[in-house]
């Protein structure tokens, strides 16, 4: 599934957010990404940030267009590397739209963390890929790789990943909210060795006044993460 043209536009609008708010100091950033093609594209749409791959239009060839577009990243001190341990929850190999709405919602009754889809998988399953995914990045920490990382990934795999680091009880995993599209959890380092929440950013939606359509307005910065309504938490 790829990008929509809002999706390009928040992609966009969190690389900018990202550059000019939260990674300041100019230093390497390496890139962790899910292999599926929206968070691919959504990395394409953050590091545009720093050089927009437009300045290579003039490269007919897309392979070669692309190879000079990279190229000019890694010259500006960004890397990456794809990671399918943080791709998206599977949800089963073919999925039909009423068997997912009926799953969901038996989802809600069962528990969201312990509940797996037909073919796929739970919270469970992601958590305990996630925790291996956890584990290597710890030590690309201690290797001193680089120091600054940014995860692009899906809302499930922020909240396990969230859920695993802060030790999060099930009970508490189930109240948090999946972050909005482009929405970037912040995570800064203590000064002792550990993680520590810095806030969110979410980005702000408006309509377009002549067409309706949504388009970002604008972003704010949050110091807690989001919860889910009460009527939707289990």
């Amino acid at each position: 599934m790829r990008l929509t043209k809002l999706g390009w536009e928040q992609a966009l609008k969190a690389g900018e957010v990202l550059k000019q708010n939260v990674l300041t100091t100019g230093e390497p950033i390496h890139f962790i990404v899910s292999p599926y093609v929206r968070t691919v594209e959504t990395f394409h749409g953050i590091v545009s940030a720093w050089c927009d791959p437009k300045e290579f239009g003039h490269i007919r060839d897309r392979e070669k267009r692309l190879k000079a577009w990279y190229g000019r990243l890694l010259e500006l001190g960004l890397t990456w590397h794809e990671d399918p341990r943080i791709r998206e929850q599977d949800f089963g190999n073919y999925q039909v739209p009423e068997k997912i709405k009926q799953a969901k919602q038996e989802r809600h009754r069962f528990g969201p963390f312990f509940y797996r889809f037909p073919h796929g998988e739970s919270a469970s399953d992601v958590f305990d890929r996630v925790s291996t995914f956890l584990d290597s990045l710890w030590r690309s920490f201690d290797l001193n790789k680089s120091r600054n990382y940014v995860l692009v990934t899906h809302g499930i795999s922020i909240r396990v990943l969230l859920a695993r680091y802060f030790r999060y009880s099930i009970d508490q995993f189930s109240l948090l909210a999946n972050p909005k599209n482009g929405e970037m959890v912040i995570l800064g380092h203590d000064g002792a060795g550990k993680l520590q929440l810095d806030g969110r950013c979410e980005l702000e939606l408006g309509e377009k006044d002549e067409t309706g359509e949504k388009e970002v307005k604008g972003h704010a910065f949050h110091k807690r993460l989001r919860l889910l309504p009460k009527k939707y938490a289990h």
